[in-house]
């Protein structure tokens, strides 16, 4: 029998298209949808006879399959204990062209599929599973009238290429699943990324939408220190910040991107500027070296790629918000108990108390623990 097919010409289409295919999910069929990579092909996890199918279809009798979730903050039925690499990737990946390889120590995070027998086996090797959070309005839609795990490979068969259209998948599928949600060719005509990610670190498995490079931009923290002429105080907090990281991790400043941190500080004016020497001085008998630092002006591509952004007074706060409303839930004051007062124009006692509230600040920050 032909695939039946139902196409998506426009966002009204979308809720329909997703109730049909949740409908044959649950009824244990096999179905056809975009995602922003290329077409997926899923089955319920617990349809004994779908997941049969799925891996004659893909010959793949005993691998499992990566599960599709519709909300990012779904990883946590599935993964208690996430580690700190698979956190960040999930907050600024997610939604994304990215499957993540992670932990589940044994037994999912939520009791209703821990308590389905049989299922994390199926769904795990070696007590990991792949977890896959698309970026696609159809896959969204579908994935989030689902309750049970959904299992979604690329919608071909073994040794064909990852399917980038509908028509793609139908050429090598028709007949063979039950029904193809159609929304034209995908995004990126692509496979995801795969990361592994486990307590001591992550690895990249296969490289797709995404380049090891963006991973790492999207796992590192970043800490970002805004003062008004990026000269003194911010300039001052960025060496200190990044002494007191390394000394933690137990490496030299210049290495601490492969840490996992970026330090970064900015002006809401000016750029290009060395520091002063009073400022340089100050940072030095804190055991931080700020010689080399030219100021920049604040973007808000800075705010953006920021975990957290310290600010040394309550008006740069402000200032900062109205360059990004939408960062409110990261943008501080560097101490909660007060300004850090500009010590421009000031002598060394000045550059040295603020070098200190700086000091205390940062370090109490590092010790609450960083996004």
């Amino acid at each position: 029998m032909p695939t039946r097919v139902i196409r998506i010409q426009s966002e009204k289409d979308v809720a329909p298209a997703a109730e049909e295919g949740a409908k044959a999910l649950r009824k244990g069929k096999l179905v056809g949808f975009p995602t922003e990579t290329v077409y997926g092909v899923g089955a319920l996890a617990t349809a004994e006879e779908a997941m049969d199918r799925l891996r004659e279809l893909k010959d793949r009798p005993v691998r499992p399959f990566s599960v599709h979730v519709g909300r990012p903050e779904d990883v946590r039925r599935y993964v208690k204990d996430l580690p700190d690499s698979a956190a960040r990737l999930v907050r600024r990946a997610w939604p994304g062209p990215l499957t993540l390889l992670l932990p589940t120590g044994g037994a999912f995070a939520d009791g209703k599929l821990r308590r389905r027998e049989g299922l994390h086996g199926c769904l795990c090797h070696r007590n990991v599973i792949g977890l896959r959070c698309p970026d696609e309005p159809v896959a969204a839609a579908l994935l989030g009238k689902v309750s049970l795990p959904v299992v979604a490979p690329s919608a071909n068969p073994a040794g064909r290429p990852s399917p980038r259209s509908g028509r793609d998948v139908l050429d090598v599928l028709d007949g063979r699943i039950d029904l193809l949600l159609d929304a034209g060719p995908t995004r990126y005509g692509k496979d995801s990324t795969i990361v592994r990610c486990t307590p001591k670190g992550w690895q990249v498995v296969r490289e797709g939408v995404l380049s090891e490079a963006d991973v790492a931009r999207r796992v590192t923290r970043t800490l970002l220190f805004v003062c008004t002429g990026n000269t003194c105080r911010s300039a001052m907090a960025e060496g200190i910040a990044r002494k007191l990281l390394a000394d933690r991790a137990g490496c030299r400043p210049a290495k601490l991107p492969e840490k996992g941190f970026e330090v970064r500080s900015a002006g809401l004016i000016g750029g290009g500027r060395p520091a002063p020497p009073e400022a340089v001085a100050a940072a030095r008998r804190l055991g931080a070296d700020i010689s080399g630092h030219r100021s920049r002006r604040l973007t808000r591509e800075l705010i953006h790629d920021a975990d957290v952004v310290f600010c040394m007074t309550a008006g740069h706060v402000q200032d900062v918000l109205r360059t990004a409303p939408a960062s409110a839930d990261k943008v501080r004051r560097l101490d909660p108990r007060g300004d850090v007062q500009d010590p421009i124009g000031g002598d060394e006692d000045v550059y040295r108390r603020a070098a200190e509230q700086i000091e205390k600040a940062v370090r109490a920050a590092l010790d609450k623990g960083l996004p």
